[in-house]
């Protein structure tokens, strides 16, 4: 059952975990979407007064799953629908920036905690003037070798009576566009014209049900991205695709990165390589001369 944790009228403060954040709320929860995988439920706070615009909401965690999963939602527009924040997931921590189109209703109606395998611990807030470090730009830090898998201007909105536009499913557009993705890969969103408040989502097929899973992401400067956690979300993306879901922006372009540390594609002089070639299974072929090589520069025979 959804735990609701009712506030009174102000904010009260009873613990600081450092001099720019003040603690809302301590306990210890077991969150899940899914009571069969990961015994828990999902838990909400159902209003945060004083809450205001370039704010950091902190959710200290403690993961308790191998590739647990992290989502903070809270309701927005006349529909009540839940949206998605931005989170940046740090050490046992989550950390989200309230934006200006997202204060209001955060005060008013809170936030809920949502995902799988992790462990709630306290809440708290880190108010924008006490706060003299901004986040960093979540950008990974391997270098990557980018292949373009989509490009073209669509406007996504999952509220066309506020946003025309619609949402992307890459197996329907063309069902073998990510099956070469692979763990540790990063998965990267470039869009253009963002309206402010854009909102932005990545969801997937998991599980036995078939059930929409949303994923992690990480946003950058005109794009956003999603490094693959495990070998099994990359097959179930690489069979069932992605849909790329949000508010208030063009979608230009989709692009699989592989870390080029892992890959030793380097190894390959690009100046001899006459094509590349994603396989069903997922195996990328590099063909050269009329030999065909692996990611690891190994020629296939």
């Amino acid at each position: 059952m959804k735990k609701i944790f009712t506030f009174a009228c102000a904010l009260f403060a009873t613990l600081a975990l450092s001099a720019a954040e003040t603690t809302i709320w301590t306990g210890n929860e077991p969150i899940s979407w899914n009571p069969d995988e990961y015994a828990g439920t999902q838990f909400e706070i159902n209003s945060i007064p004083g809450i205001q615009a370039g704010d950091t909401i902190v959710a200290h965690i403690t993961p308790d799953m191998a590739e647990p999963q992290y989502a903070i939602t809270y309701k927005a527009g006349d529909s009540w629908s839940w949206t998605d924040l931005v989170i940046i997931v740090g050490e046992n921590e989550l950390r989200t920036v309230v934006a200006d189109s997202a204060v209001n209703n955060i005060a008013e109606r809170g936030l809920i905690f949502r995902g799988q395998g992790y462990i709630l611990t306290a809440v708290g807030i880190c108010k924008k003037a006490s706060d003299p470090t901004p986040d960093p730009d979540p950008q990974p830090a391997e270098e990557y070798e980018d292949t373009e898998v989509w490009s073209g201007n669509m406007a996504i909105s999952w509220n066309p009576e506020e946003y025309a536009g619609a949402e992307l499913d890459t197996y329907n557009v063309r069902q073998d566009m990510l099956a070469g993705v692979a763990k540790d890969d990063s998965i990267k969103i470039y869009y253009a014209e963002a309206i402010e408040g854009a909102q932005f989502a990545l969801t997937y097929k998991a599980g036995e049900s078939w059930s929409w899973t949303d994923l992690v992401i990480s946003q950058h400067n005109g794009f956003y991205a999603y490094k693959v956690a495990s070998d099994a979300i990359a097959q179930d993306i690489a069979d069932h695709g992605l849909v790329i879901r949000g508010q208030g922006y063009h979608l230009t372009s989709i692009v699989i990165g592989k870390p080029k540390s892992a890959t030793g594609i380097e190894n390959i002089q690009s100046d001899n390589v006459q094509s590349t070639k994603i396989l069903r299974n997922g195996q990328v072929l590099i063909l050269r001369e009329g030999k065909a090589y692996n990611m690891l520069g190994q020629e296939i025979k």
